[in-house]
């Protein structure tokens, strides 16, 4: 069965934190105000801290650049393996 939660655009994930962080509610009462789950705000407002603090950008744009060389090599090396294969058979038939 597939995933049938709500998905909420950027603006209103934005908008509620902001709302949180600017009045004196708690993140409960919020949610709650919105309709949407407290843990569903929470998570978004951890996200929003991550995303705020420079170093952790930073940290995610070097995690995101790692797993795309990490896709890369294996690409690569699944290249040179067909190429090896391709080599072996090739060099095979000229035998004969």
């Amino acid at each position: 069965m597939g995933n049938t939660g709500k998905r909420y655009d950027a603006e209103f994930r934005a908008d509620a934190v902001r709302l949180v962080k600017e009045s004196c509610r708690s993140a409960a009462s919020v949610a709650k105000d919105l309709g949407i789950n407290p843990q569903t705000l929470r998570n978004w407002m951890g996200a929003d801290k991550k995303i705020k603090s420079p170093d952790k950008v930073r940290v995610m744009e070097l995690e995101a650049e790692l797993r795309a060389e990490k896709r890369r090599n294996k690409d690569l090396e699944e290249s040179v393996a067909i190429l090896k294969k391709a080599a072996a058979i090739f060099a095979g038939n000229n035998r004969k």
